[in-house]
């Protein structure tokens, strides 16, 4: 027998972890096997119970290593006073999920006298993830009221908690956050916008969790058939329990108060055991129902119809079982497809997420011409072919975006079109005449929804993206990631779902898109502002301040800050400043791409094609608000500051002479368009802080040519900075 102080040590180590381990790690139980004990003997539990110290003590030493390899098995181990033992062997050695065989055997006692148990084990390591969903991308809220117990509230912009008689809702889709995932924590977070009447009491709100399923349905305050009520879960079939059914016992991990008085207005409910539980998969995930048990007044939250800023979230940090897929970090989920376009050669567009390839034909490859890598060129017949399939087929939630650079304004240009051209159609985007359009069918006819005064030219990027919120019918269009329009389509006019193939840069009907397209995406989501931003994968800027200098005699002391155009000519000498704003991009940030375009109202073209080389400015200036006036603020060829007055420490704007990059613009052009010049290495430097950022300067190659460029003063005709990080 082995000393006492031994076995009551060390080897009780695995008994007292035992819960500490079903905690903290999610496990699958798989049924427990080859008992051998005979049935009713007590020594048959206590071999039961030796072989679950077993498999406590190994799951613990599994989640002690760092990595998910090199798992060895656990050797026969002392437990106990009596001489018992237990062994552990696993049934691989690395990777996830593990199954462990624990073997007992106690001593003294007949060879029978032993049990085998088998359990399942997700094994986590590495870097603690955060997760963060809102409702108006992958959840749904809503509230219900006995005030008026037959109404909906899917659609209502606010939340509206009320003791006894008005409870929120809300649920989240955790589908993409792997099975035996270990939740560190995850808060519940909603914005409070009106605390209510005056009281110096706590409040004490519950999250309960619901458990039957409900829609949010679609309306503000009227009859519903489609969405959760007082007495109905969904419109006609009503709750087991009126006013909501759910689990008596607080959710949250902490009780949550507040006060009228102070605090964030963003309210905050510890529901880490609950998400554990949800992950799992040990219930269905019917969301939570929010009820006061304390007197409250009438308080409202946000909502998903509301302001994007305060909408409710989920914020999950939690570690992956090994060798799991994770949702996206950037924070949008349910990708579908994307289509980057970075092949430069072949025959097919591979589909980075979603195992849709596409068939190129009439295409043309352009290796460097993308927002970050390659893209594709069409033209007159080029076209990206996939085949259906029923992910690609969308008719919730979801969104289109893609960055595009049109050669050829006129016309219909399309970027996406599902479908075939009459009655076998489901969605589509483009642009039309320089406006951005997007369209779904239904009802043998197509829903169109287009954008005003956009203007869109040719020869410059510009991301487009259109989604749709299938409870309320909303679609929202973004141009460079800002609202563009929003629009609500009538009762049943929803899209329409088809089993027909997806082009890209073309329809059945050959309305072809001419120009350059890159990072095509379809999201199963509705995306908000944050979302649209991310998925852009960059930026682009206007500048904060654009100019022209000139070495005219006349013109030496004149400021040009406040004009629409910025020369470009030489004899005499003219050039143009132009100066962004990047400070909001952290320093180490790798800049993939950075494209400056600028456009062309007209040009004298004598050469072969315009050259302008783009110089660093070493000096600060600032823009002014003359036109071809004495400048009391601005830049002039002589000084670039006045009041206090700066010269430049070499005429017309002091630079760096190394070229950031070469402005062209080919003999017989076509005027009021875009061209473009790569600076990618001048605004990493500007990025890393390892050259100030004073912006740069034109300066024409060829004297007998010259160009008008439009400035920021010129709407919708601005210098463009495209950056892209991803």
């Amino acid at each position: 027998m082995k000393p006492r102080s031994h076995s009551a040590g060390f080897l009780l180590l695995p008994v007292s972890l035992l819960l500490a381990v079903i905690g903290a790690l999610s496990f699958m139980l798989v049924q427990d096997i080859g008992t051998s004990a005979r049935p009713g003997d007590r020594e048959a539990e206590r071999a039961r119970l030796v072989a679950e110290a077993g498999i406590a003590h190994a799951t613990w030493r599994l989640n002690q290593l760092s990595s998910c390899s090199d798992y060895s098995p656990l050797a026969a181990t002392p437990f106990g006073d009596k001489g018992d033992q237990y062994q552990v062997a696993l049934s691989a050695t690395g990777g996830s999920p593990v199954t462990l065989t624990a073997t007992s055997a106690l001593a003294g006692s007949p060879t029978g006298s032993q049990a085998t148990l088998r359990r399942t084990v997700y094994k986590t390591a590495g870097t603690t993830l955060t997760y963060t969903l809102a409702t108006d991308s992958r959840g749904s809220d809503t509230y219900i009221t006995v005030d008026t117990p037959d109404k909906n509230y899917g659609g209502s912009d606010v939340l509206i908690l009320k003791q006894g008689s008005s409870f929120p809702l809300l649920q989240f889709d955790l589908s993409l956050i792997p099975i035996g995932s270990r939740v560190i924590e995850a808060k519940l977070l909603l914005y409070r916008r009106d605390a209510g009447s005056l009281s110096l009491s706590p409040r004490t709100v519950n999250a309960h969790r619901v458990l039957e399923p409900w829609p949010a349905g679609s309306k503000n305050g009227s009859s519903s058939a489609d969405g959760a009520t007082w007495m109905t879960r969904d419109g006609s079939v009503a709750w087991k329990a009126t006013s909501g059914t759910v689990e008596n016992a607080n959710a949250s991990d902490i009780p949550h108060t507040h006060y009228y008085l102070w605090g964030t207005p963003w309210m905050e409910w510890n529901l880490t055991s609950l998400v554990q539980g949800w992950v799992d998969r040990r219930y269905p995930n019917y969301g939570v129902m929010l009820r006061p048990t304390t007197s409250v007044s009438t308080e409202e939250y946000g909502a998903a119809e509301g302001d994007s800023a305060q909408l409710p979230k989920l914020v999950i940090k939690y570690v992956a079982p090994c060798g799991a897929t994770n949702p996206p970090q950037d924070g949008i989920g349910g990708r579908i497809a994307w289509w980057k376009f970075n092949e430069s050669t072949g025959t097919t567009a591979a589909d980075a997420v979603g195992g849709h390839p596409g068939s190129v034909s009439g295409g043309t490859w352009s290796a460097t011409g993308g927002v970050s890598g390659g893209a594709l060129a069409f033209n007159s017949a080029g076209k990206v072919s996939v085949a259906h399939a029923d992910d690609l087929s969308q008719t919730g939630d979801f969104s289109l975006g893609a960055w595009v650079n049109l050669s050829d304004r006129n016309g219909k240009r399309s970027i996406l079109h599902k479908g075939t051209a009459s009655n076998e159609a489901n969605y589509a985007m483009g642009v039309r005449d320089g406006e951005f359009y997007f369209e779904y069918f239904v009802n043998n006819a197509w829903r169109t929804y287009t954008t005003a005064g956009l203007n869109l030219r040719a020869g410059t990027y510009y991301h487009l993206t259109a989604t749709y919120k299938a409870i309320t019918r909303q679609i929202k269009l973004y141009v460079d990631g800002a609202p563009a329009g929003t629009f609500t389509a009538t009762i049943g006019n929803t899209p329409k779902s088809n089993t027909k193939g997806l082009l890209i840069g073309t329809t059945p009907s050959n309305e072809n898109f001419l120009g350059r397209i890159d990072d095509v995406q379809i999201v199963a989501s509705n995306l908000d502002v944050a979302g649209v931003a991310t998925l852009m994968g960059g930026s682009v800027r206007i500048p904060v301040a654009d100019t022209y200098v000139s070495a005219e005699a006349f013109a030496r002391n004149l400021n040009y800050g406040g004009a629409t155009v910025m020369q470009l000519k030489y004899p005499p000498d003219i050039r143009p400043l132009v100066l962004f704003d990047l400070s909001a991009i952290p320093a180490g940030t790798p800049i993939k791409r950075a494209v400056l375009s600028f456009h062309v109202q007209d040009s004298v073209i004598l050469s072969l094609g315009l050259k302008a080389y783009a110089y660093p400015l070493t000096e600060s200036w600032l823009e002014g608000t003359q036109n071809g006036a004495v400048s009391t603020l601005g830049a002039t060829w002589s000084k670039r500051q006045i009041g206090p007055d700066l010269v430049w420490s070499s005429a017309g704007g002091t630079y760096y002479n190394v070229a950031a990059g070469v402005f062209q613009v080919p003999l017989g052009a076509t005027p009021q368009r875009y061209w473009e010049m790569d600076v990618t290495s001048v605004v990493q430097e500007w990025v890393d802080g390892v050259r100030a950022n004073h912006g740069l300067s034109l300066l024409l190659d060829f004297s007998l040519d010259s160009a008008n460029l439009s400035t920021r003063e010129s709407l919708r005709l601005e210098p463009r900075l495209l950056i892209s990080t991803q």
